[in-house]
C-alpha cells in the first residue's frame, strides 16, 4: 500500500564568576625589614595577555567538563535497540544480528517488499466462487430450480460486496457464494450491466460485523505489455482459487464479446471456464482486471481478456451507489428471451425457431410506460434492426443517448406494431 526527526538542543553559556573573580593569593616569605624600604615595582598586563589567558582557562574548563559529563552518561547510557532487540555493549566489536539499515525501505530490495506466495495468498482471500440458480415454472405452474453455471467473483470491499461479470449472474435468482476456506453465503445482486459486463453482489452476513478479506484496486493505466500478472478464480466450477501466471500481451483491445464492443486487456494467463469474474492481478497484488472471456478454437492458445479496472470503476461504483449505471438511456422494462417458431422458414413436420425478447414488466414512469408498451409484448425489432435476444437489444440500446426517440416493432396478440419510444435516462 516518512518521518521526519527534529530534535531541539538549548545550547546555555555561563560563566563562572567565582574563578573568574578570584585573585591568587601568594604568602611572602618573612624577612628582616631593610632600613631602607624599597617599594616593589607593579607590573602591567596588557588587554592582549588577559584575553589570552581566559580564552586558555575557559577551554581547559570546558574539556573538563566535557570529560565528566561523559563518564556520568556512561553509566546510565541504555543499550541500543534495533528492531526491539537490546544489543549488549558489553563487547564493543559485537555485530548486531539485524543492522539498523534494514529498517529503510528501498524499492526493489526484497526485505521490503512482499513475496509473491504472501502476495498471491493476499489475492486468494478475497477470490470467490459463484453458483447460480434460476426458478422455472412447467406448463402445470409448478416450480422447481433449476442449475445456471458458476463462475469467480472479487471482494471488493470488507463489508461484502462483491464485482463479477453481468453473464456470470444473468437470469439467475439465486446466487451462492464460496470463500476461499469454503464458507457458503448467498448473495443478493445489487446491480449490473450488460453493456460492459459487470455486475456487483453483497453478502448476506451471518452475524453482524462481518468482515471479508477485500481485493486492493490498482491502475490498468499504469500496466504495460510484458508485465508479469495472475489471473484467480474458480475454473471449471470446484477448482476454487486457482492462480494462473502470465503477461499482459495486449492493451486496449477492440473485442465484440456476445454482440457487446468492448475495449480489453489481452493476457496468457491461463483463462478457462469458470474464471469469468475472477481477478488480474498485478505483482504488487493489486486488482487491475476482471477477467471476462477468452478466445476458443482448436488453433488459439493463450488468448484471454479481462476488463481493465479504470474501466470498470465508474461502473463498479455507480452499481453499488445507484443499483445502475447514471447517465444511459433506460427502456425501463423486465425481459425475457422466448423461442418462436419462425413461420417463414420450415415447415410443418421440419420446423424452424428463432429467439425474441418478451417484456415481462414495465417500470412505472419509464419511456416504455410512456410509448404505450405493455407486459407480454414481443420485441421484434428496435430501430429497424431485427432483434434476436435480450443481450442484442441491452447491445442496440447502449448506443443511443438521453433523449433519441427510436422505433421498437412488438408482436400483440398476432398482430404487428411500430412503437415510438423518447428514450429517458432512469431516475431510480
Amino acid at each position: 500500500m516518512e518521518r521526519n526527526w527534529f530534535d531541539d538542543n538549548n545550547i546555555k553559556s555561563s560563566t563562572n564568576n567565582d574563578f573568574y573573580g578570584h585573585t591568587p593569593y601568594y604568602k611572602a616569605e618573612q624577612s628582616t625589614p631593610s632600613p631602607v624600604s624599597k617599594k616593589r615595582e607593579k607590573k602591567h598586563v596588557t588587554w592582549g595577555q588577559l584575553i589570552a589567558s581566559l580564552v586558555i582557562v575557559a577551554v581547559l574548563f570546558c574539556a573538563g567538563g566535557v570529560f565528566i559529563g561523559k563518564l556520568l552518561n556512561d553509566g546510565n547510557k541504555p543499550s541500543p535497540i534495533v528492531s526491539g532487540t537490546a544489543i549488549p555493549t558489553t563487547d564493543p566489536n559485537a555485530t548486531p544480528t539485524t543492522p539498523p539499515s534494514s529498517s529503510i525501505a528501498v524499492s526493489g530490495d526484497s526485505n521490503t517488499q512482499t513475496s509473491v506466495t504472501d502476495m498471491l495468498k493476499t489475492c486468494m482471500s478475497s477470490i470467490v466462487g459463484l453458483y447460480t440458480k434460476n426458478t422455472v415454472y412447467d406448463m402445470t405452474g409448478q416450480s422447481y430450480t433449476q442449475d445456471l453455471g458458476s463462475g469467480s467473483g472479487v471482494i471488493i470491499s470488507e463489508d461484502g460486496y462483491i464485482v463479477t461479470n453481468y453473464h456470470v449472474i444473468e437470469g439467475a435468482s439465486k446466487v451462492s457464494v464460496y470463500l476461499q476456506e469454503g464458507t457458503e453465503y448467498e448473495a443478493t445482486i445489487v446491480g449490473s450491466d450488460s453493456a460492459t459486463d459487470l455486475a456487483v453482489l453483497k453478502l448476506t452476513l451471518k452475524q453482524e460485523g462481518e468482515t471479508f478479506t477485500a481485493a486492493t484496486l490498482g491502475s490498468s493505466a499504469n500496466s504495460t505489455v510484458g508485465e508479469s500478472v495472475y489471473a484467480i478464480g474458480n475454473p471449471l466450477g470446484f477448482l476454487t482459487t486457482s492462480v494462473s501466471d502470465g503477461i499482459i500481451s495486449g492493451l486496449d483491445r477492440t473485442i465484440t464479446v456476445e454482440e457487446q464492443t468492448m475495449t480489453l486487456m489481452q493476457t496468457t494467463a491461463a483463462v478457462n471456464p469458470g474464471n469469468s469474474g475472477g481477478g488480474l492481478f498485478n505483482a504488487k497484488g493489486e486488482l487491475i482486471g476482471i477477467v471476462n472471456s477468452k478466445s476458443t478454437g482448436t488453433d488459439v492458445e493463450g488468448l484471454g481478456f479481462a476488463i481493465p479496472i479504470d474501466i470498470a470503476y465508474p461502473i463498479i461504483k455507480d452499481l453499488m451507489d445507484y443499483g445502475y449505471v447514471t447517465g444511459r438511456p433506460f427502456l425501463g422494462i423486465s425481459m425475457q428471451n422466448v423461442t418462436l417458431m419462425d413461420s417463414s422458414f420450415g415447415s410443418f413436420y421440419f420446423p424452424s425457431y428463432i429467439t425474441r425478447v418478451q417484456i415481462t414488466g414495465i417500470a412505472e414512469g419509464s419511456c416504455a410506460e410512456e410509448a404505450g408498451l405493455k407486459s407480454g409484448d414481443i420485441i421484434l425489432a428496435f430501430d429497424g434492426d431485427e432483434i434476436n435476444g435480450s443481450t442484442q437489444l441491452s447491445a442496440k440500446l447502449a448506443e443511443h443517448e438521453i433523449g433519441d426517440v427510436v422505433t421498437i416493432t412488438i408482436q400483440r396478440d398476432y398482430e404487428s406494431i411500430d412503437v415510438t419510444v423518447t428514450l429517458k435516462g432512469r431516475e431510480s
